[in-house]
């Protein structure tokens, strides 16, 4: 789990990011001390647009 510090912790000053186990990172989030930083991989992913099909008019000729 990734997190980032909030506030001084014995194990990071304020502001350091750290990799560290899901349970202490847990108990370090519940006690203020750090926050949880999103993932890349958990990012929302960018999708390109699907160009749209040009609609085809017919007109009458008379």
């Amino acid at each position: 789990m990734k997190i980032k510090y909030i506030k001084d912790a014995p194990n990071g000053a304020a502001g350091m990011s750290d990799d560290v186990s899901d349970f202490h990172g847990n108990i370090l989030v519940k006690a203020g001390f750090a926050e949880v930083e999103p993932d890349a991989s958990e990012a929302p992913r960018k999708t390109k647009a699907k160009p749209k099909a040009k609609a085809i008019t017919k007109t009458d000729s008379e």
